[in-house]
């Protein structure tokens, strides 16, 4: 996986591992355990170890998450699995989850002449496949970060909000992590400018692995800013513009028919900002034979509009 995936799904795992259990298994289970790296013979970086105690049974559940669909992955599972079987001599149950896209193989084999060697059994969960709107209200909230990758009938924008709601009925101290893993897992599957409209990036900077991936997102953010910037920019550009234009054009119109247009009306009418005011006043200025004619106009013009 990406190094931001894998940073934060571990992270998420060490934290919540009945949660993640739980989604594999669809039911709680007793007891569960993340298992230290250290104690593994050979160290890896993209498996996740637990030891699950479900129905008084205990055994190891091996976790290995791909961002991308993996084809090797079978057979490089057999392997993770044979060195965890070898290393705490326990039954193991391991599983593959993919973040994105579909992968239908649960089983491995392979013969050598008259022997069949291997048939290794393996579960794989595919996110894209899962129910997201029964698991956004059901799913523990250890999860949460990866139901935006599942099945869902609304919008980006409207399951991400959903998520967050979720994520702020849970303890403040377990909040942190989640509303990093739910912006950097959604990424997966939405813009980040998608994103960035429901998530703050100040909820993302309160969990200390922001830092691991922090240019990536701030620096996401402050073009997401800048091009707001600019697009505000120019709309309140156009309608100072309009505003001018109707303010110099009631002004001409008055000076044309009256002869005159006093300082103190100037001021009046270019502190007018509502452009369907003005368009009114405009009207009534092409009108107006007399100064008094017209500021009668004003008055009761603006104190409709107000």
């Amino acid at each position: 996986m990406a190094r931001e995936f894998d940073l934060v799904i571990k992270a998420l795992a060490e934290r919540y591992p009945a949660h993640f259990v739980q989604l594999v298994r669809g039911v709680p289970v007793e007891k569960v355990e993340r298992v230290e790296k250290e104690a593994v013979a050979v160290e890896r970086e993209s498996d996740i170890l637990f030891k699950v105690t479900e129905n008084g049974y205990e055994y190891l559940m091996l976790l290995e998450v791909q961002a991308r669909v993996d084809r090797e992955m079978p057979r490089r599972l057999l392997e993770y699995t044979a060195m965890q079987h070898r290393e705490f001599k326990k039954p193991v149950y391991p599983v593959l989850l993919n973040l994105t896209g579909r992968f239908q193989e649960e089983r491995y084999s392979f013969d050598c002449l008259d022997l069949t060697v291997v048939t290794f059994n393996f579960r794989t969960i595919n996110l894209a496949e899962l129910p997201g709107a029964q698991l956004l209200h059901h799913a523990p909230v250890g999860v949460i970060p990866l139901v935006p990758l599942m099945q869902h009938e609304i919008s980006p924008e409207e399951i991400l909000a959903r998520c967050v709601k979720r994520i702020a009925e849970a303890p403040v101290e377990w909040q942190a992590d989640l509303y990093l893993g739910l912006p950097v897992f959604s990424s997966l599957k939405f813009t980040r400018e998608v994103i960035l409209k429901v998530i703050e990036v100040s909820k993302m900077e309160t969990s200390p692995l922001f830092d691991g991936i922090r240019e990536k997102w701030i620096n996401q953010g402050v073009q997401q800013g800048i091009q707001q910037g600019i697009q505000q920019g120019i709309q309140q550009g156009i309608q100072q513009g309009i505003q001018q234009g109707l303010q110099d054009a009631i002004i001409d119109v008055l000076e044309e028919n009256i002869g005159r247009c006093p300082k103190g009306l100037v001021e009046e009418l270019r502190a007018i900002r509502g452009i369907e005011t003005l368009k009114v006043l405009h009207r009534r200025a092409v009108k107006a034979k007399t100064l008094d004619e017209f500021m009668q106009a004003l008055n009761e013009v603006v104190r409709k509009s107000n």
